[in-house]
């Protein structure tokens, strides 16, 4: 696929295995793939979603880990 095709809400949702209220969840939360608003709708550059997804990558064995956090009492 052109990595410059605009997809829809549902297109993207479904390239990303999620329900279009998922990413309008993640848009007002500020996280998930970048996306354009035009003529008041809203686009995803199907190399923004691919860009998303590799992003989301986890590699076993290789993942950074923070200190551990006691359980609050």
């Amino acid at each position: 696929m052109d990595s410059n095709v605009l997809l829809t809400e549902a297109e993207a949702a479904k390239r990303l295995f999620a329900k279009p209220q998922t990413l309008n969840k993640w848009r007002t939360r500020g996280r998930g793939p970048a996306y354009l608003k035009l003529a008041g709708k809203v686009r995803y550059r199907a190399a923004d979603l691919e860009a998303f997804i590799e992003a989301s990558r986890v590699v076993p064995g290789n993942r950074k880990r923070g200190p551990r956090r006691r359980a609050p009492r």
